[in-house]
């Protein structure tokens, strides 16, 4: 008994689908590219969750320091706050934008992608997780650093 495939031939989308050797083995390079493609594809969730990694440390870092900057914040001051003199300003309004304008823009721009570029929406998930990993872990401590103050003892 053979194990034979029992298809008939024909044209089943992309592909070619026949008993005889000659069109399998011109299939053979559009399966070689299908191979490629799978691969390509499967490892887009892996691309995406290295960019929002890079783009979430940019943002908190780069970004927010650069919004600072242009709209010049006031520094905080370092000193723990329960040391503070008394009358030391807290974090301002400006404070508090330049850790929310880049974070909300970045979303945004994802938020724009996922829905307007139906085929990039597996690579702009995957990089939306990541960016949100960086930002969840990384903004609460270094803003917590920040606004109480940090001093070694």
């Amino acid at each position: 008994m053979s194990c034979k495939p029992l298809m008939k031939a024909g044209n089943y989308g992309d592909r070619m689908a026949s008993g005889d050797a000659d069109a399998g083995s011109a299939a053979a390079g559009r399966s070689g590219e299908s191979v490629l493609r799978g691969l390509l594809v499967s490892l887009l969730p892996a691309v995406g969750l290295l960019v929002g990694l890079v783009v979430g440390w940019y943002t908190v870092t780069w970004a927010v320091q650069t919004f600072r900057g242009v709209f010049a914040v006031p520094e905080l001051s370092a000193v723990p706050t329960q040391d503070r003199a008394p009358g030391v300003p807290g974090p301002t309004v400006g404070y508090w934008l330049s850790w929310a304008v880049p974070v909300v823009a970045v979303y945004a721009a994802s938020g724009l992608l996922l829905w307007r570029w139906r085929r990039g929406r597996l690579l702009t998930g995957s990089a939306v997780a990541g960016f949100s990993v960086v930002v969840l872990l990384i903004v609460p401590v270094w803003v917590s650093i920040e606004v109480g103050g940090f001093a070694p003892s």
